[in-house]
């Protein structure tokens, strides 16, 4: 969990002290955790009915990479059937395995991009 930088203008000097229970404390552990924050910047947020929003799960973080890098595949794949379209229709037809090659590619990288956001 990444520590927010300090506001230079806006030093904190003074302590508010509460009392909780345990089972309090990991509740509010626990949603200053999913808002990725300090448990006394969330009570802060919270007490000044500021917006609290839920950080980014690392979950789709890691589907929002593997989505990025599908997405180069599938733009390469892209590029090929383009050049085998033109290819056409130039009347300069492809070999029937250059077209085999590229449906293959292409299924390849829809089979993954399916896989990763089933996974997510």
């Amino acid at each position: 969990m990444a520590r927010p930088k300090k506001i230079e203008k806006q030093p904190r000097p003074i302590r508010l002290y509460t009392y909780v229970s345990g089972e309090e404390k990991a509740q509010i552990q626990e949603a200053a955790d999913m808002a990725d924050l300090r448990i006394s910047v969330f009570l802060r947020k919270l007490a000044l009915a500021q917006q609290i929003r839920p950080a980014k799960s690392r979950q789709s973080q890691e589907l929002i990479q593997a989505l990025s890098k599908l997405g180069a595949d599938l733009n390469r794949v892209g590029n090929n059937i383009n050049q085998l379209a033109h290819a056409a229709n130039m009347e300069k037809f492809p070999k029937e395995h250059v077209l085999l090659d590229a449906k293959t590619a292409l299924d390849g990288v829809l089979g993954e991009i399916t896989t990763a956001i089933k996974e997510a």
